[in-house]
């Protein structure tokens, strides 16, 4: 017997410690949107998301949790809002969509209150407030004027440096397109006229390389440009079928051998009336 109490005895406490035991706790917010002390917020359009640790979306929690929310300025003047719940995709959210525009650079505060109720009739203990604050959108105005500015002064720099740029390189051109005195030019700057005419050429050379450059950037543009028809291969010259290894059949040789010598006869015989006409007229001067 005491054997068998000694077993029954461990068996107990073996199922008691195998067993968990839990605690029925009351209804908990476990997450919000925006959090405690955000300050990001814009003015327009704003929804507060509160989630909870139960289901709160069911007919019959909207209606006990009815005016339990509220939402106030730093001033403490009221703020209209809509909760809006779904309870097929998110039943444990509620959110509270306002329903104005906030005032910029302002706190707000969002009170849950004691005794909110979730579908399985846990309740609140202790009511929840949360802080948030709208962003200064008039300093963010300025910030982006400014950088606004900043773009447009940069463009206008640059256009004056791209400007100038061009006017120099067309002025080297011009000034290599017209002829230099190499005499007027050494005395002028203290240079020997072979350094001179040497400056000059290698100048030549290179706006005539440009001049190249320019010339075939324009073609190469004109070609791309250039519509093609369709069936219409474009080539970079004529070639011969023999060129490809083809050979042209015999029959159409002799065809067009053919063609040109009845060509070839055909004019003798335009020819041979035109000189008769002529002999005639020198003989009858001939015998005036």
């Amino acid at each position: 017997m005491k054997k068998l109490g000694a077993i029954l005895c461990l068996s107990l406490i073996i199922v008691l410690l195998a067993t968990s035991v839990s605690f029925a706790s009351g209804l908990t917010l476990v997450s919000s949107f925006p959090e405690e002390g955000n300050s990001a917020l814009t003015p327009q359009n704003v929804a507060i998301k509160l989630v909870f640790s139960e289901k709160i979306g069911d007919p019959a929690s909207i209606k006990a949790n009815a005016g339990l929310f509220s939402i106030v300025d730093e001033d403490g003047k009221p703020v209209e809002f809509e909760p809006l719940y779904n309870e097929e995709k998110y039943p444990n959210e509620v959110w509270l969509q306002i329903t104005e525009t906030l005032i910029q650079n302002t706190s707000y505060t969002v009170t849950v209150k004691e005794g909110l109720q979730s579908s399985s009739g846990n309740t609140l203990d202790e009511a929840i407030v949360l802080h948030f604050s709208t962003r200064n959108t008039e300093a963010d105005s300025k910030g982006y004027m400014v950088l606004m500015a900043i773009m447009i002064a940069g463009m206008v720099v640059f256009t004056i440096l791209d400007t100038k740029r061009k006017e120099k390189k067309e002025s080297a051109e011009k000034a290599t397109d017209q002829k230099v005195n190499p005499y007027k030019e050494a005395k002028r700057t203290g240079k020997s006229v072979e350094e001179i005419v040497a400056r000059t050429e290698k100048q030549k050379a290179q706006a005539a390389k440009r001049k190249a450059k320019v010339a075939r950037r324009k073609s190469a543009e004109e070609e791309v440009k250039e519509p093609s028809r369709p069936g219409v291969k474009r080539v970079k010259r004529p070639r011969t079928i023999s060129e490809l290894g083809y050979k042209a059949p015999q029959s159409f040789i002799d065809e067009r051998i053919a063609r040109e010598q009845a060509k070839q006869k055909a004019k003798e015989k335009a020819k041979q009336p035109q000189q008769r006409s002529k002999g005639s007229k020198q003989r009858q001067r001939k015998k005036k």
